[in-house]
């Protein structure tokens, strides 16, 4: 088997992919979109697979892929196709437009890693013999009952008791993934009645969301938009499809989140460049891992890798800062159109 790759070169001499024999012990492994480590002259780079062929005809000698940067692909489907898209519509190098699209810890960047969040709890192990307990060992076994703790809060009683319990096997300790950006609770917020104009927008676009159909919506500051755009956001949910929200400024972000994780909770995942290469890396993992329905961010998060996206609203999309001034030099606006 063999891999086209595209690797981490912006030279424009060898803006092309390079094929790469796929060793035996990668070949139920690899995927189109994953990262790959590969030799190439006298380095070792990372690139991108973009396709993969049974048999190819090669008249000379291919070295094989190295090993495999990731256990599933960082850039779906879509995402292959719209990299190759910009790179034609903005003349920028197509590994220039797949590393705009993903946050950093993702990029194909040979040597650069983001680490992974842990938090480590504690729970009681099912079954134990809980007498002969000190006074301190006691108060933590009732202070975690049958919950799961954090290990942090426990320790506060005392160090040593919980040391003892988890020697003694009362007590065990779980490691678990927690995200950099922890969901704030609010108080949760039901819809607003719609104007009779605001009602005319959301059933004129409700109609038309089996389709593609771009609207121009006109509203002056207060009148509402937002409402429109949270009821029709709502039906496409209904869908089982998702939406991402785009704004000009990130300073607008934490308002609009508020008011969206108010409605509708959870769903709600953030991308913009504000956000530590960490908070990127974990809101990105979020949205593959399909645990959010909606991404609101500045105009890099109309990369959001969704996979049944069913809307995206550009707010004041006559914006200039939905142009991108670095290579590549996309407009937003052709970008969510295309």
């Amino acid at each position: 088997m063999f891999a086209d790759v595209l690797v981490e070169i912006k030279a424009k001499q060898i803006d092309h992919t390079f094929t790469y024999l796929i060793p035996d012990e990668l070949k139920d492994k690899i995927k189109v979109g994953m990262r790959v480590l590969v030799p190439f002259s006298t380095r070792q780079l990372e690139g991108f697979v973009v396709g993969i062929y049974e048999e190819k005809k090669i008249d000379y000698e291919i070295k094989p892929i190295t090993s495999l940067v990731d256990e599933e692909p960082v850039l779906n489907e879509e995402l292959l196709e719209l990299g190759k898209y910009i790179s034609k519509k903005t003349l920028c190098n197509l590994i220039a437009t797949y590393q705009a699209m993903l946050p950093k810890a993702l990029k194909a960047k040979h040597g650069f890693t983001v680490n992974k969040k842990y938090q480590t709890f504690v729970k009681l192990i099912d079954g134990v013999n809980l007498i002969k307990l000190s006074p301190k060992q006691q108060i933590i076994v009732d202070m975690i009952g049958s919950r799961q703790v954090p290990k942090s809060e426990v320790q506060e009683v005392s160090q040593s008791a919980l040391q003892t319990l988890i020697k003694k096997n009362i007590v065990e300790e779980i490691k678990e993934e927690v995200y950099r950006l922890n969901d704030d609770i609010y108080e949760s917020s039901k819809p607003l009645p719609l104007t009779s104009g605001q009602q005319v927008v959301v059933n004129e676009i409700s109609n038309d969301l089996n389709n593609f159909s771009p609207v121009l919506l006109h509203g002056v500051t207060g009148s509402g938009k937002t409402e429109v755009y949270m009821h029709i956001i709502k039906k496409v949910l209904d869908m089982k499809k998702e939406a991402i929200v785009l704004v000009p400024e990130i300073s607008l972000t934490p308002q609009l989140v508020s008011i969206f994780k108010k409605r509708f909770t959870s769903s709600v995942a953030i991308i913009h460049s504000g956000l530590n290469d960490g908070e990127r890396y974990d809101e990105w993992r979020k949205i593959v891992r399909g645990e959010v329905s909606i991404v609101i961010g500045a105009r890099s998060a109309v990369f959001a890798p969704f996979t049944n996206l069913g809307l995206i609203i550009i707010d004041e999309e006559h914006s200039g800062t939905y142009k991108q001034e670095n290579n590549p030099k996309y407009n937003t606006v052709d970008v969510a159109l295309y």
